[in-house]
């Protein structure tokens, strides 16, 4: 297969071998997370492409895609097509577009900006800011990466106690990806605070079912430990 130049009028160039995808099949990007790529920024390209995606796109991170020097490098699956230097949110944007169907990369990108300082407000402890930076997001209605935004403006809402909107917004998040894990917990978190801990547990039960290594994520145990020492209690 040739090499062949992608670009935009924003300046994004990467390499990808061979032609677009169909768009009747499901895709998978994996991205190289192996020592050479990690130095040429591929986790954060890793972020940038998990926060962009469709819902109907996964992505993860992998091992060595044999390219070393030519990272960050990922591939596309099933078609098994590789592409490299994809080093910064505009390039991973402009592959979504071209490659998996996510249209306005522009708007987008906009979108995953504001988010991003949704995020940096969640640090600060300024909720109140987060709302609005992941409101505004959202309003942009991204063709990727929604679903990531419903349910951290979930997460803010849950902490600042308006737990009914908290809650719609993580049944969103749900809806618009209903294989997506964080989303179940986004409801168990609601319903935690809600002290609906039935409702909680049966949430927690459905995201370890869509993705069983959750049990071996401390922040999961925690939550699943405090949701059954309630119903003990509530029981005794």
């Amino acid at each position: 297969m040739s090499t062949s130049a992608l670009s935009s009028s924003a300046g994004v160039g990467f390499r990808v071998l061979g032609c677009r995808a169909s768009a009747e099949k499901r895709r998978e990007v994996r991205v190289c997370t192996h020592t050479t790529c990690r130095k040429s920024g591929s986790l954060q390209t890793l972020q940038a492409l998990q926060n962009l995606a469709p819902a109907a796109v996964s992505v993860e991170s992998c091992g060595c895609l044999g390219r070393c020097g030519s990272g960050p490098n990922l591939v596309l699956l099933p078609d098994q097509r590789l592409v490299s230097y994809c080093n910064t949110p505009a390039h991973a944007a402009r592959f979504l577009d071209v490659q998996c169907g996510a249209s306005n990369p522009e708007s987008n990108l906009a979108a995953f900006a504001l988010a991003q300082k949704g995020d940096k407000a969640v640090d600060l402890g300024q909720l109140e800011q987060a709302y609005d930076h992941f409101t505004h997001a959202i309003e942009l209605n991204p063709s990727g990466g929604l679903h990531y935004i419903y349910a951290k403006r979930s997460a803010v809402l849950v902490a600042m106690d308006d737990l009914e909107a908290g809650l719609a917004d993580a049944k969103m998040a749900a809806e618009l990806h209903p294989d997506w894990p964080v989303a179940f917990v986004r409801q168990a978190d609601a319903y935690t605070k809600m002290a609906q801990f039935d409702a909680a547990r049966h949430y927690l039960s459905l995201a370890l079912g869509l993705d069983p290594s959750l049990r071996r994520s401390k922040s999961f145990q925690r939550k699943l430990l405090q949701v059954e020492k309630q119903l003990l209690s509530v029981n005794a």
